[in-house]
This record gives C-alpha cells, structure tokens and sequence, in this order.
C-alpha cells in the first residue's frame, strides 16, 4: 500500500487491493483476489483482519491477536513472529474479500470458523511455522554448500553481497 492508497482510504473511506506476499496464505493468496478495506471508524478487536501503517507509507494487512492498552498484538495467518503496533497505527479493516471467483463477507460463518480456528491455536501453528522456516533456510544453507549456489542476497546483486 502507498500514498494513493492511503490518500483514496481517507478520501472515500475505502478502496480495493490485490494483496502482494504470502503473510496471510492460505486465506489470502499472492496476487489473487481482491480487498475491500474500508477506513477503521472503531478500535480494532481480536480476529480483526487490519491495515496498519509501517514505516510511513507502507502498508500491512494482518489480523490482531490480541488487543492490549497502547498497542494490538498481530500476526500474519502464514507467520509465526507477533508484531506490536501501536493503536495508532491501525488505520484500515478488511470488510470483505474476493477469492477463488466467489466474494466473502468477515461475517460469513465458513470465514468466522476459519478466523476463530486459526487465531485460537496460534500457540500451536507458532512453533510449527517457527520448524518450517527453519528447515527451509538450513534446505538452503545445504543447497548452497553442496552445488555451490548463490546466495539469494548475492544472486539478486549481482553477485554482491550488500
């Protein structure tokens, strides 16, 4: 998300997104379907699916976990590090979302299942996703070890590391 979308949320109050990233997979996949954000008119609470501002003008669509005094706990469905965004931060709602040809109200129950079942047990999905990164980069440490491959940081640098 950048300036104009930003500038569009607070102009009419909503705008539409294609999401970019695999934070929220598998209920949001890469560059497939479509956002309905509207601008946040009340406080966030637990299983909201939230727009907050990072680092200025970049935008990031993850949902709370859990609502605290000063900030919101967040996390992306396909991530295990908990984020703490100020309140502040928080300026967008998903509201409803596009997916796989068929639109999907938050107030759908097949959505309310899936929100409750993945919020609820993120004690449980945390160290798995935590075991699966972790494999991945010791797959890709060995990768590189055995054929010789690039770093990904020294392949996007043309061969630099930064």
């Amino acid at each position: 998300m950048g300036k104009a979308q930003y500038e569009e949320l607070e102009k009419n109050g909503f705008y539409f997104s294609v999401p970019h990233g695999v934070s929220m997979w598998p209920l949001v996949l890469n560059k497939q379907g479509i956002l309905e954000i509207h601008r946040l008119e009340r406080p966030a609470r637990r299983y909201d699916f939230v727009l907050y501002s990072y680092g200025g003008e970049q935008g990031i669509l993850h949902r709370v976990l859990h609502v605290r005094e000063k900030d919101y706990v967040i996390a992306g469905d396909n991530c295990w590090r908990k984020e703490y965004v100020p309140k502040e931060n928080v300026v967008g709602i998903v509201t409803r979302f596009y997916r796989k040809g068929k639109w999907y109200e938050v107030t759908d129950p097949r959505y309310l299942l899936y929100v409750h079942l993945w919020t609820d047990f993120f004690f449980i999905r945390r160290p798995l996703l935590y075991l699966r990164d972790r494999l991945k980069r010791c797959a890709a440490i060995a990768k590189r070890k055995l054929l010789g491959a690039p770093r990904a940081q020294e392949r996007d640098n043309g061969g630099k590391l930064p």
